[in-house]
């Protein structure tokens, strides 16, 4: 049995209520509140890590988020949840998540009712990453609804060309994770299109993540559009080294390649100071992930969303599985 992996920091961040979304790196944020996508993250590492009690607070907190319309996307300090309804991606999240929850047995009843209530809201999307998400949680769920979500994610990249494998004209945040969603389908029905579509997509975001650059995620200061020559450095965040190091550790289940494992342990590397800034970006005495790098060095804030993308990287190559 792989020994427990600690992470003080992030089990921190959960009360009786949910998690908090921001931390300055020493005291929590609780005017930021907290927020759904930060809580379905957060339940798929509860879960694969047995983490029973964490894991019903972060389960009732989803619950608890619904609303007529949708989604509750954050609630403030005082535990009342905020009117605005939750984005695509956070919806496709709390797929994701009751999804492994009912591949776990966790509160199945009620957890399969949250996939129909974000299923009617997310089926009149406009945005891929939602359907990304919702196809990771529909493979644990029917293979008719996985299939309806895979399609729907794969009509996105129909018209993609071999120069520009993307169906958007600018890469922005969270681009590995539509090649972990091709893969995992591809894991788990061996649909051969799906895996080299989602091989095609991964090589591309790892070509434009590494050309004339250190390995590291597109920053955010400007994104990398289509016809640039070389992606922006600043500024980098946690989610997408995770996304690429689930993409990869996919890829590698899928070929039992070692190279395909070696550039998921490269992508680790970010984490642990092979990066721009030559830094770790965790404090080992507590595992406190950053929140990125920037232009004068790391940022050292300290979200939910970091902590939960380095811990569950951590869980996944520890134990060479995918969530």
């Amino acid at each position: 049995m792989t020994k427990p992996l600690l992470s003080p920091y992030f089990d921190s961040l959960i009360d009786d209520f949910g998690i908090w979304q921001h931390t300055d790196g020493r005291k929590i944020l609780r005017e930021e509140g907290y927020a759904l996508d930060d809580a379905a993250r957060g339940l798929l590492l509860t879960l694969a890590r047995d983490q029973m009690q964490q894991s019903e607070t972060l389960f009732s907190y989803i619950e608890q988020s619904r609303a007529q319309n949708g989604f509750y996307g954050f609630a403030d300090e005082s535990r009342q949840f905020l009117p605005g309804i939750a984005s695509s991606d956070a919806t496709g999240q709390v797929i994701w998540a009751a999804g492994y929850a009912i591949s776990r047995g966790f509160r199945v009843e009620v957890a399969r009712q949250l996939v129909d209530h974000a299923a009617k809201y997310l089926d009149t999307t406009k945005y891929m990453r939602g359907f990304a998400y919702a196809l990771l949680g529909a493979v644990y769920i029917d293979s008719n609804m996985a299939r309806d979500y895979y399609v729907k994610l794969r009509a996105f990249f129909d018209d993609v060309d071999d120069d520009w494998v993307w169906p958007e004209p600018t890469m922005t945040y969270g681009n590995g994770i539509m090649a972990y969603a091709f893969l995992r389908y591809a894991l788990i029905y061996k649909d051969k299109d799906a895996l080299e579509l989602g091989l095609r997509v991964l090589n591309f975001v790892e070509d434009k993540c590494t050309h004339n650059r250190r390995r590291g995620p597109i920053g955010n200061d400007g994104w990398m559009s289509k016809g640039d020559e070389t992606a922006p450095t600043y500024s980098q965040q946690p989610i997408d080294t995770a996304y690429m190091i689930w993409a990869w550790l996919t890829a590698y289940r899928l070929s039992s390649n070692e190279s395909d494992l070696s550039k998921a342990k490269e992508w680790m590397g970010w984490f642990e100071g092979d990066n721009v800034a030559d830094e770790p970006m965790y404090d080992p005495a507590d595992m406190r992930c950053y929140d990125g790098i920037d232009s004068w060095g790391v940022h050292y804030n300290s979200g939910a969303e970091s902590n939960i993308c380095l811990t569950l990287s951590r869980y996944m190559l520890a134990t060479k599985s995918t969530i």
